[in-house]
């Protein structure tokens, strides 16, 4: 199976790379599960999610459908602050996906250039 996301432990925070297509719940759940036991094993509590490669070919109710699942298996990812940035293409799913995570208590900002993703996440530390 092909690599569905990689990581690279920064200084300050875990970047997440996401790679393929996520099209379907399972395959988003499983890299959210991925990401998740990277980030306990890591005690990361900033992440930089970069999904421009990433090619998102689900309905944007599978969105609310994973912030479900985050808040049912994996809560303690509320205390994590997330920079996603996606390219255009993914930008309507991001957008609800930031829309919903958001109401539910999950911190994700959602960007189209990945050294503004990183400075704001800089920025989050200080505060």
């Amino acid at each position: 199976m092909d690599q569905l996301v990689s990581f690279e432990l920064k200084e300050k925070f875990l970047l997440v790379i996401g790679h393929g297509k996520r099209d379907s719940f399972s395959s988003m759940a499983e890299a959210s599960n991925l990401i998740y036991d990277k980030i306990v094993e890591t005690n990361s509590q900033y992440l930089l999610v970069d999904y421009r490669k990433l090619q998102i070919n689900v309905n944007l109710t599978e969105a609310f459908n994973i912030v479900k699942r985050y808040e049912s298996t994996i809560p303690d990812l509320k205390k994590v602050i997330i920079a996603a940035v996606f390219d255009y293409h993914g930008r309507a799913f991001a957008g609800y996906w930031k829309e919903i995570s958001s109401k539910r208590g999950f911190s994700i900002t959602i960007f189209e250039d990945v050294d503004a993703a990183e400075q704001w996440l800089v920025d989050q530390m200080e505060h």
